[in-house]
C-alpha cells in the first residue's frame, strides 16, 4: 500500500503565516516572539522555560511528529518504547562517535554506538531554514547593525562570522551565523580554542545548527548575554568540543 505524503512545502507556508498572525495579534497579550513551527522529518525541541501563550489558544491545535503526521498539542506524542537504559557515553574523537553504555531489564550491559556526521547536520540545517522569513533575518541584521561598530557588520554582512573580545575575562568571542559561537584565548603566538558555545533562546531542530529564530536573531541573543552576564552565558549554553559536528567547525 502507497502511504500518501502531506503537501510539505504547502502546510509549512501555512503555519509559518498562522505564526506570524498569532505574534502580530499577540501583543495585546504580550508574547514577544513568534511561534515555534515545527518541521516534518526534523524534532523540534523548545527551550523548558519558554512558555508561548499562543500554544494555549485553540486556533493552534496541530503539529507534526516525524513523519509528517498531524497530531494535537493537547495530546502529546507517546514515547518511544525501549527496554534499554542509557548509564552513561563518551565521545570518541578518533572515531567521530558517541559510545554509549546501555544495560537492559536484567541489569546486563551492552556498548551502543551513535554517529554524528557535519554533512547531515548541515543538510538538516538547510530543511529548517524554510522557516525563517527573509524579512525576519533582514530586521535583525539591522538590529545588529546598530550594536557593533561598523566595520565589525561589515565583516559580518561578508562572511558571517565577527570576534568580540569579553571585557570581563578577556575570552574572544567568534559569533557565527548560523552556527554556536567560539570561545577562544588569544595571544600574539596562538589561538587557544575553548568550545563552541550553542545557545538557541527559545528552542532548536535537533541534529542541527538552526534554531526557531532567525540566526542574526540568536546571534544577537548571543551578543547581548556575553556581555550582560558572561557566567549566564556559559552556564545555559552547551560547550561543545571543536573536534564534534555539533560544534560545527
Amino acid at each position: 500500500m502507497t502511504r500518501l505524503k502531506p503537501e510539505v512545502g504547502k502546510d509549512l507556508v501555512t503555519l509559518d503565516q498562522a505564526s506570524r498572525h498569532l505574534a502580530e495579534s499577540g501583543l495585546e497579550r504580550q508574547d514577544w516572539s513568534g511561534l515555534p513551527v515545527p518541521i516534518p522529518g526534523l524534532s523540534l525541541v523548545l527551550e523548558p522555560h519558554y512558555k508561548h501563550k499562543c500554544l494555549e489558544d485553540f486556533r493552534w491545535k496541530e503539529c507534526y511528529d516525524e513523519h509528517g503526521v498531524r497530531h494535537a498539542i493537547s495530546e502529546p506524542l507517546p514515547p518511544e518504547e525501549s527496554d534499554l537504559e542509557i548509564v552513561n557515553s563518551w565521545w570518541n574523537s578518533r572515531c567521530q562517535l558517541t559510545v554509549f553504555v546501555v544495560k537492559d531489564k536484567q541489569g546486563r550491559a551492552q556498548l551502543r554506538v551513535g554517529c554524528e556526521d557535519r554533512l547531515t547536520f548541515t543538510i538538516r540545517t538547510l530543511d529548517a531554514a524554510v522557516v525563517w522569513p527573509v524579512e525576519a533575518e533582514r530586521k535583525a541584521q539591522e538590529r545588529l547593525a546598530g550594536l557593533i561598530p561598523v566595520d565589525v557588520f561589515e565583516l559580518y554582512a561578508l562572511t558571517g562570522h565577527f570576534p568580540e573580545v569579553s571585557k570581563r575575562s578577556g575570552v574572544t568571542n567568534l559569533f557565527r551565523r548560523g552556527r554556536p559561537t567560539i570561545a577562544l584565548r588569544q595571544n600574539e603566538e596562538v589561538n587557544y580554542a575553548l568550545c563552541a558555545l550553542c545557545l538557541h533562546p527559545i528552542g532548536y531542530y535537533a541534529d542541527t545548527w538552526a534554531g526557531v529564530m532567525c540566526p542574526t536573531d540568536e546571534v544577537i541573543a548571543h551578543l547581548l548575554l556575553m556581555r550582560g552576564s558572561e557566567e549566564k552565558f556559559w552556564a545555559n549554553a552547551n560547550q561543545h568540543p571543536l573536534d564534534r559536528p555539533a560544534a560545527g567547525v
